[in-house]
């Protein structure tokens, strides 16, 4: 028996090393040192930012100001270190290809509308902003020149609302909650995106005309 338990125990242990070294044990979510490492394996160009709360409700998880993802932002924003590295997958797997198809053309520059801001909603609860996983995103300049603006081509029509809806689509599938111009006023000009604990996807459904992105996501009250 007791041999029985000693290779027991050995078995255990290691099955929680490995957990460990996958990220799915007592570990957790990297640490901060471990996710700046990540955003220096991409092309980011970002600089650490120190935050100033005005409350303990607005600490941003390490903090990163950044200039440049899969593209160039404009303005600069401060987000969360694991919301850029989200960011940077999703533009570059995501929106990238999706300008490419309906365009022809990459993307130079996001236009960012919001990202880090201590503030709470209409509701009360914090926004996610305060935490730095949120931004909003306003349009796109292409390398051709082409301008897509949220706030007039969302409800116009050819390739600019195609790729906007398309890509709006595509973050309800890879993110939390996505606010477009279709959820309210306050989102006429700009798409929220952000990485809370909610999930909504607000925009109406409509068939995409990119069959890869066939399957809506999942809609859920967001309160």
């Amino acid at each position: 028996m007791s041999a029985r338990r000693a290779w027991t125990g050995i078995a255990l242990a290691s099955a929680t090393l490995w957990l460990a070294a996958c990220g799915g044990g007592p570990s957790g979510p990297p640490s901060s040192a471990e996710c700046l490492a990540s955003l220096d394996r991409t092309d980011m160009v970002y600089s650490q930012a120190k935050v100033e709360a005005r409350s303990s409700s607005c600490v941003i998880d390490t903090p990163v100001r950044v200039t440049k993802t899969a593209m160039s932002w404009k303005p600069a924003g401060t987000v969360a270190c694991g919301f850029a590295l989200r960011l940077d997958t999703f533009l570059r797997d995501t929106a990238e290809p999706l300008a490419r198809e309906h365009f022809g053309s990459s993307i130079r520059t996001m236009r960012e509308f919001g990202t880090y801001s201590c503030k709470r909603m209409p509701s009360g609860r914090w926004s996610e902003h305060a935490s730095g996983r949120a931004i909003d995103v306003g349009g796109f300049e292409l390398e051709n020149g082409t301008y897509i603006s949220v706030e007039k081509d969302w409800h116009g029509g050819g390739a600019k609302r195609a790729f906007l809806h398309d890509l709006a689509r595509a973050a309800c599938r890879d993110f939390s909650v996505v606010l477009t111009p279709d959820a309210d006023h306050d989102h006429y000009n700009h798409i929220h995106i952000d990485a809370g604990r909610y999930k909504k996807c607000g925009m109406k459904s409509a068939k995409s005309p990119d069959p890869r992105l066939e399957t809506e996501a999942r809609v859920a009250d967001a309160e």
